[in-house]
């Protein structure tokens, strides 16, 4: 049976636990939870065709991992050393600010179980995050490195954000630096227009004046 594509933080985590001689009746030990729990596990990691049961009767019930398990454990430790991305520091930033279980992360990020996994066992595998099993559940840890990269994060988003507030802030200044600019050549233009009208009236006031003037030299040598 091929392996379930819905695969989680915690099916990983109890993969991991699972040796050539685990058994069913041990496995809740092994991953520090009731017998209810475990069984509940076990039940799902079948269905999802990463373990097998073999039963000798009446010896106790073995578990192995499927072909499928080791192609997943194969998988996700070849994609464990690759470089963190966007996401992966998003999930560091949200651990630091509180949460604790995937199904928390998964919700808050918006991603499929099984992205989530991968990521998750990367950052363990480069020691940014731990985990403990218990209560049939995963529990998520910031280990120290991993909580100063958060920090790092969050500064680095800080000082992103005030650049943007006084790059704003300087658009703003030469936004009005320009209106006023523009209000002042509007104000002259207007005032050379005003001028050009005043000359324009006052030539044409001269040439009533003498037009006057010369019609009344030449009436008065006619009357003479």
């Amino acid at each position: 049976m091929a392996a379930d594509t819905n695969i989680s933080f915690l099916d990983v985590a109890c993969l991991l636990r699972i040796s050539p001689d685990t058994t069913l009746e041990k496995f809740g030990s092994l991953i520090n939870a009731s017998v209810f729990d475990a069984a509940n596990i076990a039940g799902t990691l079948k269905q999802k065709g990463l373990v097998d049961f073999s039963s000798g009767f009446p010896g106790p019930t073995s578990m192995q991992l499927t072909d499928a398990a080791k192609a997943l454990i194969s998988e996700l430790d070849a994609k464990s050393g690759e470089p963190l991305d966007s996401l992966d520091e998003e999930i560091l930033t949200q651990l630091s600010g509180g949460k604790r279980i995937p199904s928390e992360l998964q919700a808050s990020l918006n991603i499929i179980s099984r992205d989530l996994a991968f990521r998750l066992y990367k950052l363990y595998k480069q020691n940014f995050v731990n985990y403990e099993l218990k209560n049939g559940n995963v529990e998520l840890l910031l280990t120290e490195q991993g909580f100063l990269k958060a920090k790092a994060n969050a500064n680095m988003g800080q000082q992103a954000k005030q650049e943007q507030a006084q790059q704003g802030e300087t658009a703003g200044q030469s936004i009005t630096g320009n209106e006023v600019q523009n209000e002042i050549e509007i104000q002259q233009s207007l005032g050379v227009r005003k001028s050009s009208k005043k000359g324009v009236l006052g030539l044409v006031i001269l040439i009533i004046v003498l037009l006057a003037l010369l019609i009344a030299i030449m009436t008065e040598k006619h009357v003479i």
